[in-house]
């Protein structure tokens, strides 16, 4: 019985030390091909946005790509210490995961108050809008209408005699 798990842990060694590199080199690359797309990518949309004056948010389009990659270097940084169980292997692990989780959270905080600067832009730009068509139409807020004088010829409304 001792046997049979002693040859099963080494068959569990011997596919852990081909299989892993592979997922990490694996992840590593989709990383890096993540990060390469979106350099490509907002590179483009900002020469769009330069010179055509075209409304894109590239930021936001390299944030996400960066917090992308970012979480597929670290699962490959993961799988790699499986190999290398050892205290320094660990330690470096922790000190690399640490600095690319706090990137990670950085660039999250920057693209939520990017989002929340643009949405409160177009909300009052959309409100401008709104309250330019309304005295266009001539709508006047019941506060702002006692400061006329009311219409003398409208048949259908009650003068304070009338009351």
């Amino acid at each position: 019985m001792l046997y049979l798990f002693e040859q099963l842990d080494r068959g569990m060694e011997t596919a852990l030390s081909v299989a892993v590199p592979l997922i990490s080199g694996i992840a590593e690359l989709i990383g890096l091909l993540i990060i390469v797309i979106s350099l490509l990518r907002t590179t483009w949309h900002y020469l769009r946005v330069a010179l055509f004056h075209d409304d894109y948010d590239y930021h936001l389009e390299m944030s996400t790509g960066l917090i992308t990659a970012l979480e597929f270097l670290m699962a490959a940084e993961v799988s790699k210490t499986i190999l290398l169980p050892s205290l320094d292997a660990v330690l470096l692990l922790v000190a690399t995961f640490g600095s690319r989780a706090l990137m990670s959270i950085l660039l999250r905080v920057e693209m939520r108050s990017e989002r929340a600067e643009r949405a409160e832009a177009k909300r009052d730009e959309h409100r401008a809008g709104r309250r330019a068509e309304r005295e266009a139409r001539g709508f006047l807020w019941p506060w702002r209408a006692a400061s006329f004088p009311p219409e003398e010829d409208d048949p259908g409304r009650e003068s304070a005699d009338d009351r």
